[in-house]
């Protein structure tokens, strides 16, 4: 007997095998849609639009989604940690690589090979365009703007005369041992000969090195015309090392004014950190663990040798220099400074001495009481202030007054004894003159 079938909980709700859709659009499969569209196999979707590939899929879930979300996350924060990790280090390596590619291929390097380069290739065209059988030796003419290379316009022009001279001279010597017609070897000889005696000629300098190699090369090529071949071959290079000369004056001639600037202030910023770190040794546990302080003359003085091979660079630079038509760099400024810096750092020396003297009494033994290291240390503490300031170009006079009230007072504790330490008082009078000089210093920069 057939169960009578019972009505639906919700009058609303369509029975199972046949609902219908909002707008009354049946489904396949029974089921409505939010929208009345029919799936294919009944089942609704939230949106009522049916897939493109005709393929219904389930509908997610709230949790699903929130369980896809929390994991993306957690990747999110993942590649976060690892890239924070890699960072300093990808920083750091490029910082390294940076500065490797800067030593290998500084600007003003790079600036000399672009103009090398264009020399010769003006120096070709030039060359092969000169007519006859003078363009037989066009491939002299770069070769020559090889040779005219240099740091400055002066030092390129005085090198390229001195390379003319040299092959003018190689180039008579090798006609000469053809006419002659000695044996080779005798030849060969008499060529050597001449070319040493003329490397002590101080005004021949580089030119007496192409002494022996134009007069072999007259020598070998220069068959029955040997004066035809000197004449062209040393033409044509001398040809090249003048368009040289020419390109590296006109082209962005290298000026050395501001980097010589910056290389002497960032040695005296050295300076002012390095007596930072001895006064804070001074006071420190005596004697001290680190000792590479007491080393620290040479490297001063290294220094100061650079710096004096800048400035004659800079000087020379500015020779014959077009750009010194519009440049006002005053680099007697840059001298004074570097002469203070070399009298600083020769007492600087005498101060490293005798405080590592009592500290491990080498290179002399000098016997230092407690009160005594400490007014010491405070006085090189106040010399460290003063060179900070000469070179942030602070408050000279009130680094200066500082500094000479410390070191009255160190003074005043030398000769309290019956017997003054000559270590000691060495340290004084050092400590004195380098305030003296810091303040001449400070004095004539027109920018302090």
């Amino acid at each position: 007997m057939a169960r009578p079938e019972e009505p639906p909980e919700n009058p609303a709700e369509p029975a199972a095998g046949g609902d219908a859709s909002a707008d009354g659009t049946a489904q396949a499969g029974g089921t409505a849609q939010a929208d009345g569209v029919a799936q294919a196999d009944g089942t609704a979707r939230a949106d009522g639009i049916e897939p493109a590939d005709g393929i219904a899929r389930p509908a997610r879930s709230a949790r699903a989604d929130a369980a896809e979300r929390a994991g993306a996350g957690d990747l999110m924060n993942g590649a976060e940690q690892v890239i924070g990790s890699l960072t300093p280090q990808a920083i750091e390596g490029a910082r390294v690589a940076k500065r490797g590619v800067q030593r290998a291929l500084p600007l003003f390097r790079v600036a000399i090979a672009v103009r090398t380069a264009v020399a010769a290739m003006v120096a070709w065209l030039i060359g092969s365009q000169t007519g006859g059988e003078f363009d037989n030796y066009a491939y002299a003419a770069p070769l020559g703007a090889f040779v005219a290379v240099g740091t400055t316009v002066f030092t390129i022009g005085r090198t390229a005369l001195q390379q003319a001279i040299g092959m003018a001279g190689g180039a008579v010597l090798g006609m000469l041992m053809v006419w002659l017609d000695w044996n080779g070897i005798l030849e060969i000889g008499l060529i050597g000969l001449v070319a040493v005696l003329l490397q002590g000629v101080p005004r021949f300098s580089q030119g007496a090195t192409v002494v022996p190699v134009v007069a072999v090369l007259v020598i070998l090529f220069g068959g029955a015309n040997p004066d035809r071949y000197a004449i062209g071959y040393v033409g044509q290079f001398a040809l090249g090392m003048a368009v040289g000369v020419i390109v590296n004056a006109l082209v962005l001639p290298a000026l050395y004014d501001k980097e010589t600037r910056v290389s002497i202030r960032r040695a005296v910023d050295d300076l002012a950190h390095r007596v930072d770190v001895l006064a804070d040794t001074m006071h420190g546990q005596w004697p001290p663990e680190r000792q590479d302080w007491a080393g620290w003359g040479p490297e001063l003085r290294a220094v100061v040798e650079q710096l004096d091979h800048q400035v004659l660079e800079a000087r020379e630079a500015r020779r014959f220099n077009v750009r010194m038509l519009w440049n006002r760099h005053d680099l007697t400024v840059d001298e004074r400074a570097l002469t203070a810096l070399r009298a600083v750092v020769h007492r600087m020396e005498d101060v490293l001495d005798a405080v590592a003297s009592t500290a491990w009494e080498h290179p002399m033994g000098i016997d230092i009481e407690q009160d005594e290291r400490e007014l010491a240390a405070d006085a090189v503490a106040a010399l460290a202030a003063h060179v900070h300031a000469w070179h942030d170009r602070g408050d000279i006079a009130a680094a200066s007054a500082a500094s000479n009230e410390t070191i009255d007072r160190l003074y005043s504790r030398v000769i309290s004894v019956e017997q003054p330490k000559s270590g000691l008082a060495s340290v004084v009078f050092a400590l004195r003159a380098i305030r003296e000089r810091i303040d001449w210093a400070a004095s004539q920069d027109p920018e302090a």
